[in-house]
């Protein structure tokens, strides 16, 4: 019944990253970001996250994921 809407979600997802991955700039993006992360926890700095709404939902498990990773 719904196969045919999620199948096409799926694919725009997936043509989206698929044009993400092809910019080099994006890919450096990301590891300038990962530098700068494990460089402030290198010198025993913090990382802030915040968000409202369903933003406030990725930050909070960011937070999560990264405290993990790290304990």
């Amino acid at each position: 019944m719904y196969q045919d809407l999620i199948r096409n979600e799926l694919n725009e997802a997936a043509e989206t990253l698929a044009n993400f991955l092809q910019d080099e700039a994006n890919i450096h993006a990301i590891q300038r970001a990962a530098v700068l992360l494990a460089d402030s926890f290198k010198a025993g700095g913090k990382v802030l996250s915040c968000g409202n709404g369903g933003s406030h939902c990725d930050a909070m498990h960011f937070a999560e994921e990264t405290d993990r990773a790290l304990s």
